[in-house]
């Protein structure tokens, strides 16, 4: 799931039994009179009763899920679900639709919600009875849009092999960190001939590598300064000696960066 995407049993170490795919929904500006549509799958083995409902929310100051009161232009208010209330049987999945019908003028920029698939709890159950219940976040863009960060800066900590990007969203949508890294061995290769091999389009991308992928982070909302952190989704044990090779972009602007780690250090 991405960052802001919310499994509460799941955090806890728990084998998930409920998915839903995809991970967040977004309508566009040219998108919002259309219908989209999440998949929900039962990943267990008997039938399974879910709940879907929908919360207005933001962040709070440790970037954590926080529920908020719905307001005219929050985007919980205008959403159409279809169904709420479902049963999948064991190892398949139903389809759940949504489409937006505003009760007033969308101010233009972002809108949000929160949609939560909960499982029910079975009746006459025995012993522990863990229900799932997963976040979606849904965006929706109105009118005139306007993608404005100021980078701060960033840095990188090898000990818990972790980004941390410094963001104020002077826009009306969300940003966010988005780009590509990539692990090299050590090196005699420049600090620029290694950024020239790794490419936003990572297919696209040359030369020899331990590791490479993209970068996950959560979003900053409009009007917030905020510090978010991205670990690295690495497979495999870094050497003593490696180079973190970085492109991320941050509301259109392209920040390159090489980060040198010797011996550990």
């Amino acid at each position: 799931m991405l960052a802001e995407s919310i499994d509460a049993a799941s955090q806890k170490g728990l084998q998930p039994q409920l998915a839903i795919s995809p991970s967040r929904v977004e309508f566009n500006t040219d998108e919002v009179r259309s219908t989209k549509s999440v998949t929900v799958l039962n990943l267990g083995a008997e039938p399974m009763s879910v709940e879907v409902s929908v919360q207005n929310w933001d962040f709070d100051e440790n970037n954590n899920y926080r529920a908020l009161p719905p307001t005219p232009q929050s985007l919980d208010q205008w959403l159409i679900i279809n169904p709420v209330r479902l049963t999948i049987p064991a190892k398949s999945q139903q389809t759940v639709r949504m489409a937006i019908r505003p009760k007033a003028k969308p101010m233009d920029g972002e809108h949000r919600a929160m949609i939560f698939f909960k499982q029910q709890q079975k009746e006459h159950s025995k012993g522990v009875n863990v229900q799932f219940n997963v976040g979606v976040p849904v965006y929706a863009f109105f009118g005139k849009t306007i993608e404005n960060a100021v980078f701060h800066g960033m840095s990188y900590s090898k000990e818990s092999q972790e980004l941390t990007f410094d963001l104020t969203n002077k826009g009306n949508v969300y940003i966010r960190p988005e780009g590509v890294f990539r692990i090299v061995g050590k090196t005699s290769l420049s600090d620029e001939e290694l950024l020239s091999q790794l490419k936003l389009n990572i297919g696209e991308s040359q030369g020899k590598y331990i590791e490479q992928g993209k970068l996950n982070s959560k979003p900053v909302f409009s009007g917030e300064r905020r510090t978010v952190k991205s670990a690295l989704p690495l497979t495999k044990s870094l050497p003593d000696d490696y180079a973190l090779v970085l492109k991320v972009d941050i509301a259109g602007t392209v920040y390159e960066k090489v980060y040198r780690v010797t011996n550990g250090k």
